[in-house]
């Protein structure tokens, strides 16, 4: 690869990072930190450089410059190697002499160690700096070697984090096309990731939904609520009843073993009767918005995943949307959003009543869930289309002959 090609990569890796011009960051300022005492050296830096700058990521004095050209650094010759760049005497190497590290600022040694993601593609530098010469040992060597580890499994976290809403993303069940019906949800996770599972997909012309609900927060729900949801998704063509019961064994092993439960709404729609099947395991949180009257609250009549006991058959309900009837159900999350009892769940309902539109009420709650969730929110909601009114032609009055 040409050091042209080599360069555009890195920038683009860089870019990907998303770290330049960022807050300075616990996680490299207590790297250099450690390096500082380690070394006993005055500066230390966590560097990353792009097609044409070094941006140093720890700034270690006030109103330092943090930015700077790429061949104006010590860290273009790290960069270029795998292994560590020493200069014990920096006006002894020709390489370094002339740069303005050492006829400006005074830097006489120079040490730095490539910082490599992706494969081991070059992106930035951990160094350290002094105003005196030093030797540096084989051990001193090795030593920044390993906190080069560090910096690295710090600057991947970025990435990291991309790579979860990326799967996260990926993971969302796709629009769906069902005649006379329509089915959305909003999703907020209280941090990254949401122990909050919404599914639904369908099958043999039925829509199977689900909507789960893990106890805890972050990536440890998150990873239980995807178990959940790639069970249910194995026995989708079943009735909720057969699904729940050909899942839950498993299900309830990995729950317990992890001190977890997790509430469960699974359902079935048939499309030409508007019938729809429930299975409701300790969620209790659905609210039947019919076109005309009150909204009505779904009881639930089982134990969450996790709790219930083994060989006790779980019951199902029934309900049926009607033209212009609406079906919601949330996450416990979404109590956040009112009083932080069933009411608040009642208010969404009457106010996607009064609106009739469902991509602004979904917007009102992800706004809500943004300013004053403590918890992940989810809702689903499932709309009945209204049906078609009917008009007579007008009577055309006697026909002369």
């Amino acid at each position: 690869m040409s050091t042209g090609d080599q360069g555009r990569v890195r920038a683009a890796l860089v870019a990907a990072l998303d770290v330049v011009d960022a807050a300075p960051s616990e996680r490299f300022e207590r790297i250099v930190r450690v390096a500082r005492e380690v070394f006993d050296v005055p500066l230390a830096y966590v560097n990353v450089l792009d097609e044409d700058l070094l941006h140093t990521l720890t700034p270690n004095v006030p109103d330092e410059i943090v930015s700077g050209p790429v061949g104006w650094s010590f860290c273009q010759l790290t960069v270029r190697r795998t292994e560590p760049t020493v200069v014990p005497d920096t006006t002894a190497d020709p390489r370094t002499s002339g740069l303005p590290g050492v006829t400006n600022r005074g830097i006489r040694f120079y040490a730095g160690v490539p910082l490599t993601i992706a494969g081991g593609e070059p992106v930035g530098t951990l160094c350290l700096m002094d105003t005196e010469p030093r030797d540096f040992s084989p051990q001193d060597t090795a030593a920044l070697i390993d906190l080069g580890r560090w910096a690295e499994r710090a600057l991947g976290q970025g990435l990291h984090h991309d790579r979860l809403l990326e799967v996260v993303t990926a993971l969302a069940p796709p629009a769906t096309a069902l005649d006379g019906y329509r089915i959305d949800a909003v999703a907020v996770p209280y941090g990254d990731l949401s122990g909050d599972l919404h599914d639904w997909s369908v099958v043999d012309g039925d829509l199977t939904f689900t909507l789960a609900d893990v106890m805890g927060k972050e990536q440890p729900a998150a990873l239980l609520a995807s178990g959940i949801r790639a069970a249910l998704r194995q026995h989708r063509s079943l009735d909720p009843a057969a699904a729940v019961a050909a899942a839950e064994p498993a299900l309830g092993e990995d729950l317990v073993r992890a001190s977890a439960f997790a509430t469960l709404f699974h359902a079935r729609l048939r499309p030409e009767t508007g019938t729809v099947d429930v299975l409701d395991a300790g969620h209790g949180l659905a609210v039947h918005v019919p076109a005309e009257g009150a909204p009505r609250t779904l009881r639930s009549h089982g134990l969450p995943l996790g709790l219930h006991h083994e060989g006790i058959p779980r019951s199902t309900t029934t309900l049926t949307l009607e033209p212009g009837d609406a079906l919601v159900v949330a996450s416990d999350g979404a109590l956040d959003l009112g009083d932080g009892t069933i009411d608040t769940l009642l208010d969404l309902a009457r106010t996607l009543g009064r609106a009739r539109d469902l991509h602004a009420f979904l917007r009102t709650v992800r706004l809500r869930a943004a300013e004053r969730a403590e918890d992940d929110v989810t809702v689903i909601v499932l709309v009945r289309d209204p049906a078609p009114s009917r008009t007579t032609a007008a009577d055309p009055g006697p026909q002369r002959s």
